[in-house]
């Protein structure tokens, strides 16, 4: 009888060691975090602030000054409207892609004795909802 209990107990360790596998399991990569992108900013050169900025001919420029551009880069979207009724300008509508902080912008067009609109919008070419915008008055004197 002792020789059933032994071999009983041999059989039931045997069946419970070879049940507890030691696998050790495979761990979950950490994912690489999304590198974010700085919210966009921008300023024009020369900054007309809430004044009427002032066109001596037919065209004005400026120059618009990105800080934390993005490393896909930005585009412009410039328009350029008649204050008075808001048709825009033939020659108002410019679409800067790439744009290179600093690099000169024209609007023409403009003729003597009118206000018009200009509204700048500053998009990162890698995040479509990342964008700034301004806007100001020129007119031609």
């Amino acid at each position: 009888m002792l020789i059933r209990y032994i071999a009983a107990f041999a059989l039931s360790t045997f069946l419970l060691s070879a049940g507890c596998s030691k696998e050790t399991p495979t761990p979950t990569p950490t994912p690489t975090p999304t590198p974010t992108e700085d919210q966009l900013s921008i300023a024009l050169d020369p900054d007309p602030g809430s004044s009427t900025a002032a066109a001596t001919g037919a065209t004005y420029d400026f120059k618009i000054t990105v800080t934390k551009a993005p490393s896909a880069g930005v585009k412009a979207e410039i328009t350029t409207k008649k204050n008075a009724d808001g048709t825009t300008v033939a020659e108002g509508t410019k679409t800067v892609d790439p744009y290179t902080s600093g690099t000169a912008i024209s609007i023409g067009g403009l003729t003597a004795g009118t206000l018009y609109d200009v509204s700048v919008v500053v998009t990162s070419k890698s995040k479509s909802s990342n964008s700034a915008s301004t806007a100001f008055k020129v007119a031609r004197k």
